[in-house]
C-alpha cells in the first residue's frame, strides 16, 4: 500500500495505491466523513489483479479542506474525480462507492458514461428521500444556521482512541472491537492537547445548502451504460421509496445483499464485500484492459 497525491483546483487530496502497475484501474470512493483508509482491507483483498486507488474525498481523511469563505458542493467531488483520471493518464475504470461515494460514482458515470467500464455501489443508489418543493425555504434556513454554529463551535474530541472506536462501532456495530480501533486509528489524529479528532473538516456536519432531487438524479441514472453491481447490507437504512425505479434506469444491475451487515459493510465484511466485487468483475470479464 503507497500513498500518493493530486490536486484539484490548488487542494491536495491525497489517497492510497495497491496493485500491480498493468492492472485495471479500480477507484473506490469512501462515504460521507469515512476515510480511505476504511477500504484498506477491501484493496488488500482485491489488488492481485486490479491497480487499486483509494482516494480521500476533499475535506476528508488527509486531502486538503477548502479555504476561507469556501463550502463543499456535491459537483466538486466529480471535479475531483476527474482530475485524478487525469493524474492517472487513464481513460476508464472500475468505479466501487460506499453510500456518498456511490452517489459520486453514479453522477460521475451518468456525465461521463465512456470513462466508466463498471460500477459497485456499496449500500447506496442516492440518498434515500428528497425534500418536498416547499420544505425548500426551511431547509435553506437551516443550512445557514448550522454554518453559523459551526462557526463559533470547537470540536473538545476524545480522550481516547477507544472512544472514537465505539462512535465508529454505532453504524459499524458488526465490527470487531480490534477493527473499529483500526478504523479509527485511520480517521483520526491526536491535535496538540493530546486528544484525539476527526479527520473531517466539520463543516461537513452542516446541513446540505442544496437539497437531493431524485428526480433529476434518476436522469444521470439512465445515462450509465456500464454493468452495475448494487450491493445491499441486510440492515440497510439507504433503501430508497423509489428503488425499483431507480434500479430500472440503471438497465444492466445485478443486486446482492451481505447477511448479518449493517450500512458499513466495508467495515463490517471487508472479505465478503471484496469477493463480491471480485466474483462481480471477473464474471463480467473485467479482469483486463
Amino acid at each position: 500500500m503507497e500513498a500518493f497525491s493530486w490536486t484539484s483546483r490548488e487542494l491536495v487530496l491525497r489517497g492510497y495505491v495497491s496493485g500491480p502497475e498493468a492492472g485495471p484501474p479500480l477507484i473506490l470512493l469512501h462515504g460521507f466523513l469515512d476515510t480511505a483508509t476504511g477500504f484498506h482491507a477491501v484493496m488488500t483483498k482485491l489488488d492481485s489483479i486490479w491497480r487499486t486507488y483509494a482516494p480521500d474525498h476533499r475535506g476528508h481523511g488527509l486531502s486538503d479542506a477548502i479555504g476561507a469563505g469556501g463550502y463543499y458542493h456535491f459537483p466538486d467531488y466529480l471535479l475531483d474525480l476527474d482530475g485524478l483520471y487525469r493524474h492517472l493518464g487513464i481513460d476508464q475504470a472500475i468505479l466501487v462507492g460506499h453510500s456518498m461515494g456511490a452517489s459520486i460514482a453514479c453522477y460521475f458515470a451518468g456525465s461521463f458514461p465512456e470513462r466508466v467500464r463498471a460500477m459497485v455501489l456499496i449500500d447506496g443508489i442516492g440518498p434515500p428521500k428528497g425534500i418536498l418543493a416547499d420544505k425548500v425555504p426551511e431547509s435553506t434556513r437551516r443550512w445557514i444556521s448550522d454554518v453559523r454554529r459551526r462557526e463559533s463551535h470547537n470540536s473538545k474530541g476524545a480522550e481516547s482512541l477507544e472512544a472514537l472506536a465505539r462512535s465508529i462501532g454505532r453504524l459499524s456495530s458488526k465490527a470487531s472491537p480490534e477493527r473499529l480501533l483500526e478504523l479509527a486509528r485511520g480517521a483520526s489524529f491526536k491535535d496538540e492537547q493530546g486528544r484525539y479528532q476527526w479527520r473531517f473538516d466539520p463543516l461537513h456536519r452542516t446541513h446540505a445548502p442544496i437539497p437531493f432531487d431524485p428526480i433529476r438524479f434518476r436522469a444521470y441514472l439512465e445515462r450509465i451504460a456500464c454493468p452495475v453491481l448494487a450491493l445491499w447490507a441486510e440492515q440497510s437504512p439507504m433503501h430508497a421509496p423509489d428503488e425499483e425505479a431507480r434500479l430500472a434506469a440503471l438497465g444492466d444491475v445485478e443486486v446482492h445483499t451481505i447477511p448479518d451487515s449493517g450500512h458499513n459493510i466495508h467495515h463490517e465484511h471487508p472479505e465478503a464485500v471484496a469477493e463480491a466485487i471480485k466474483s462481480f468483475l471477473e464474471a463480467r470479464g473485467l479482469t483486463s484492459f
